[in-house]
């Protein structure tokens, strides 16, 4: 670990001096380059300190990423971080693909039901709690203050829906981080990626009534086909996907870390284009494969393991990176409110709803449901391009949110999996 900070402070400092001497800057290639080579190098040796000081290594690729980004010291210039979207939609395909391969048929007839029912009650008292609050803040809200009862009252329900979403991506990290196995683990996995379909259900009606709350009329049959495309065309391609990998794995047999990076990659980009979920595609493509041909999951899984690693670590340095720490100063008190309610309405639920069977799914799990990240940050964002009136606004407000759960919700998952006493000998001695 010694050797890994000494190593940190080095790059740091010399991202300093980069950033200090312009000409110097001007001729060490496009910010984008300059930002992807800094982040990954800062984010590998942060994850090894991090680890060594026993709190996930994702924490430490966040925080690395909060502090030399454009936000706090400000090494790496904005546009760069900007420039990292796309590797930002590469590592949640990735991701989605390794939590695809957990969804086998067993599982889902063991836990699906009790899971769905769970997933309804944390969602449904979260949802209520946060509009409730969302809604009582309208006199101090800017964006609120203006608006009728009713577009109040719609526009809350809307912030709500997004605040409810969980984060598949920062939970599976975790996980495989950990190597955390067994029956509290698959039930947190199958959680958090049915509340997420939940959410995006949930977001696209909440749109629909905001627009015609606001005089664009509810076109009930767009909103339903929108949705339905987002589901059920993510899962189709997601098939597609899937026969592909398997006619590859089969066939060639060769270099397969960089064939699903690639896959992977394409898998991001078309699905944006075509309006899909990205994750989904992935989701339904390892699902697909690890039911048709458990070893050919189980080598994807590997592969993964093996090639994701920089991947992973420059995605959430850049998460960190674009942090906007000076939201918290405009929106904070508001945002820390609603982060508040928000995660006791979901010890609350978790409390009173989980399955009594196991004592862990009550005590811990509210824990791992209290990140946000790539999905949170999505809905975000298309709120603030779908409602350029009063959207921009909200996007601040639920960054705030993201910021303050990307601080703790690593920590808290990693806890949850360690006190449940699925993470493997060495991990939980390593935290110990």
């Amino acid at each position: 670990m010694k050797g890994a900070v000494v190593r940190l402070l080095l790059l740091v400092g010399l991202l300093a001096i980069i950033s200090r001497a312009q000409v110097l800057r001007e001729d060490a290639g496009t910010p984008v380059t300059l930002a992807a080579g800094a982040l990954l190098l800062c984010g590998l040796f942060a994850g090894k300190v991090a680890k060594g000081l026993g709190l996930p290594r994702l924490t430490g690729y966040l925080l690395v990423g909060v502090a030399v980004g454009p936000y706090a010291l400000g090494f790496i210039p904005g546009e760069g971080v900007k420039g990292l979207d796309l590797v930002k939609g590469l590592a949640v395909s990735l991701i989605a693909l390794v939590a695809g391969t957990e969804l086998r048929l067993g599982l889902i007839r063991r836990v699906g039901a009790r899971v769905a029912l769970l997933c309804a009650a944390v969602c449904g008292v979260t949802f209520t709690v946060c509009l409730a609050a969302t809604f009582a803040l309208k006199p101090v809200l800017p964006f609120l203050a203006p608006m009728t009862w009713q577009q109040a009252l719609a526009v809350s329900a809307l912030v709500s829906t997004v605040v409810v979403s969980f984060s598949p991506t920062v939970t599976i990290a975790i996980v495989q981080e950990t190597s955390a196995k067994g029956s509290f683990t698959e039930f947190l996995m199958a959680l958090v990626i049915i509340g997420d379909l939940f959410v995006m259900v949930a977001f696209a009606l909440a749109a629909g009534l905001t627009r015609a709350s606001f005089g664009g009329g509810l076109d009930v049959t767009g909103l339903l086909s929108g949705v339905g495309w987002e589901l059920f065309g993510s899962v189709v391609v997601g098939g597609v996907l899937a026969l592909v990998m398997l006619l590859y794995m089969r066939g060639v047999k060769q270099e397969l870390p960089l064939f699903l990076v690639g896959l992977s990659f394409a898998a991001a980009e078309g699905g944006t284009r075509l309006h899909l979920s990205p994750l989904l595609v992935s989701l339904a493509a390892g699902a697909l494969i690890a039911n048709l041909d458990e070893r050919e999951g189980e080598r994807i899984h590997h592969a993964i393991q093996r090639a994701g690693l920089p991947v992973f670590a420059l995605f959430f340095a850049a998460a960190g990176a674009g942090l906007k720490l000076d939201a918290l100063m405009t929106v904070g008190p508001a945002a820390l409110l609603l982060v508040v309610l928000r995660g006791l309405a979901i010890w609350f639920a978790c409390r009173r709803f989980a399955p009594a069977d196991d004592p862990r799914l009550k005590q811990y799990l509210w824990m791992g449901l209290i990140s946000q990240a790539g999905v949170t940050f999505g809905l975000a964002a298309l709120v603030s391009r779908t409602f350029p009136t009063f959207g921009p606004q909200v996007e601040v407000l639920i960054v705030a949110m993201i910021t303050a759960h990307e601080l703790v919700g690593p920590v808290l998952t990693r806890r949850a999996l360690t006190a449940s006493g699925e993470v493997r000998t060495d991990e939980a001695q390593a935290t110990a």
